[in-house]
């Protein structure tokens, strides 16, 4: 079998400076979702000062996902006790539109587990409806845990974890 060539990122971290660019992107990358599902947590309304608090916080980073140079997404990892080193989250993960269904996920996360050897567990959520995210996360090797969340009658976020 011959396989694909392996899709290549960089994750770069994300500077203070930088946030308000972060922010345009999570906006643009989630406002699709938002307006298909009207979730009042949907990162396409988050503030500017939510994403500096999870900036701040000591056991987590944000990364621009960096294919070719170009900023094409964003994940961050980590986890809010400063202290836990060996269970990380994922949280946001995102791929601007116009770079989407191209492996960029993937490869990020993939990135993330090669930059994050301490970690032992991975957790994150998605919504349910959105088969692609399951898949992806699947294909990591992720398997779904826990209830179900019924956000509203069009969302229902799931929950994930991988165990390495």
């Amino acid at each position: 079998m011959i396989q694909k060539d392996k899709i290549e990122v960089e994750l770069v971290p994300v500077k203070e400076d930088e946030l308000e660019m972060l922010h345009k992107m999570q906006i643009e990358s989630f406002m699709p979702l938002y307006e298909k599902y009207h979730d009042d947590g949907s990162p396409a309304i988050e503030s500017i000062e939510r994403i500096r608090r999870r900036a701040a916080v000591i056991n987590r980073q944000y990364y621009f996902i960096v294919k070719d140079g170009v900023r094409v997404g964003v994940i961050n990892i980590g986890h809010n006790d400063p202290n836990e080193k060996k269970v990380s989250f994922i949280s946001p993960l995102f791929v601007l539109p116009k770079y989407q269904n191209q492996g960029l996920g993937y490869a990020a996360i993939q990135k993330a587990f090669e930059i994050s050897p301490e970690v032992t567990t991975w957790k994150l959520e998605t919504i349910l409806q959105e088969k692609g995210n399951c898949h992806l996360y699947e294909k990591c090797g992720f398997k779904r845990v826990g209830d179900e969340n019924i956000v509203n009658d069009k969302m229902t976020l799931i929950f994930y974890e991988l165990h390495v």
